[in-house]
């Protein structure tokens, strides 16, 4: 059976309930070696389609979805300078995130953004390192029930790409 790769489009209000199941599942079953049950629930829960929903219609959110006529398979959100969600599905295609992460990046500097933010778990810190994110400094977010989940807050400059890939621009200022 051949997979199609999902194709990555803005969020819509239909995908909400969606987005609140990849979010829930992709921390139950991506940070199970970095946060205990409690941290994970608190940090679950924040993941509401009510919630989704509200950040949707946020002019200051951009959020998207890397879909497929099936279903969805992970979700993104761009907020001002910050790449404020990236999650993907347990059983995502591999790259899912690698994608959703290239098209924010790619939408922020057609913006005129020089640079993101990041507030990353633990279990996610492997995958920014890779992509050019550096650490900033270690931190926690608060959550619901008193839970404080240990992060770490990452930036990365972005460069514009020449087609040479050495991230370096010909442009004369």
């Amino acid at each position: 059976m051949k997979t199609t790769t999902p194709a990555i489009r803005p969020a819509l209000p239909e995908d909400v309930a969606a987005m609140s199941r990849v979010f829930a599942a992709a921390i139950e079953a991506k940070a199970r070696d970095s946060y205990g049950p409690r941290e994970r629930a608190a940090w679950a829960a924040r993941g509401t389609p009510e919630r989704f929903s509200v950040m949707l219609a946020d002019d200051r959110n951009r959020l998207f979805v890397a879909a497929s006529d099936a279903a969805i398979h992970g979700i993104a959100g761009l907020t001002g300078c910050e790449l404020s969600l990236l999650y993907t599905a347990p059983d995502a295609a591999p790259g899912t995130g690698a994608r959703l992460l290239a098209a924010v990046e790619g939408i922020a500097w057609a913006d005129g953004i020089a640079g993101l933010g990041v507030t990353a778990s633990r279990n996610a810190l492997p995958f920014y390192l890779r992509h050019g994110y550096a650490v900033v400094r270690l931190a926690t977010r608060p959550l619901p029930g008193g839970v404080a989940l240990p992060v770490c807050l990452m930036a990365k400059a972005l460069l514009p790409c020449l087609s040479d890939g050495s991230g370096l621009s010909h442009k004369q200022t």
